[in-house]
């Protein structure tokens, strides 16, 4: 399935060749030029969280990164799918409820391309780019998926590899507000079904009602709760004496304290 850079290196410095050091050494610039394609990924990934306005007219995007996996093989085959399927995996989930048939087909296109970059041996670069939006753990999520992958013209010329891949994958969260009421029809259909859509929709209501009862302002002090105006008052002051500060707001004790 390819060589895991670390491996790959460990066993070059283990062999007995005279150019190991060499070899090494063009080992290192690859590594170097590999990383910095996939920073290059990820700074187009946060690019976007950082202005989502410049792409929210041609595609959903996501609100900031949940969840980011990258990684590299030097010498892969068509094989590595398999090991690279655990990614895939984990960030599309089992599917065991709801939109199992959907997940498995998103799947089936990550197999599809991963099948058809890690099959091309033609000397060169390929890279492909995906991504995917769907409802998961009553949220509507983003996953982002880049690919990359450089075949030498032989073995010999750099780092006795024959190439080297590389991906990124990023799972992010939707804003729900943002998007229209088509598209949130879509997505809700997609998952649920349509005979269950209705009911669906009424279980993410009641999630989202009780989510947005949950005060967002509240400072949590040794188990106190300080209510938010009040809270603020102490961020505006951080530097005074906490005993000045206790004189001038109320502190509520927790109620388990009361009863006592």
């Amino acid at each position: 399935m390819g060589a895991a850079v670390s491996a790959f290196r460990e066993s070059i410095l283990s062999s007995e060749k005279k150019n190991k050091e060499e070899i090494k050494q063009q080992l290192d610039f690859l590594v170097k030029a590999v990383e910095s394609k996939l920073d290059a990924y990820q700074s187009a990934l946060e690019d976007m969280f950082q202005d989502p306005n410049s792409v929210s007219s041609k595609q959903i995007p996501g609100i900031r990164a949940v969840r980011y996996e990258r990684g590299y093989r030097v010498s892969v085959s068509k094989n590595a799918q398999e090991g690279i399927g655990e990614v895939v995996d984990a960030f599309f989930g089992a599917a065991e409820t709801g939109m199992k048939g959907v997940v498995d087909g998103f799947k089936k296109v990550v197999g599809t391309a991963l099948n058809a970059i890690l099959g091309n041996d033609q000397a060169g670069q390929q890279e492909d780019q995906k991504f995917f939006v769907f409802m998961k753990n009553n949220a509507i999520i983003r996953i982002d998926i880049k690919m990359w992958r450089y075949n030498f013209s032989g073995k010999g010329v750099m780092a006795e590899s024959e190439n080297v891949f590389c991906y990124v994958f990023c799972l992010s969260v939707v804003d729900h507000y943002k998007l229209t009421l088509d598209e949130l029809t879509f997505l809700f259909t997609e998952f649920a079904g349509d005979a269950q859509v209705e009911a669906y929709i009424d279980h993410l209501c009641n999630i989202w009602r009780k989510i947005t009862a949950i005060p967002r302002d509240a400072n949590i002090m040794g188990g106190t709760r300080i209510a938010g105006s009040k809270a603020k008052a102490l961020e505006a002051a951080p530097s005074a004496p906490l005993q000045a500060t206790v004189e001038v707001i109320e502190v509520e004790e927790p109620e388990d304290q009361a009863a006592a």
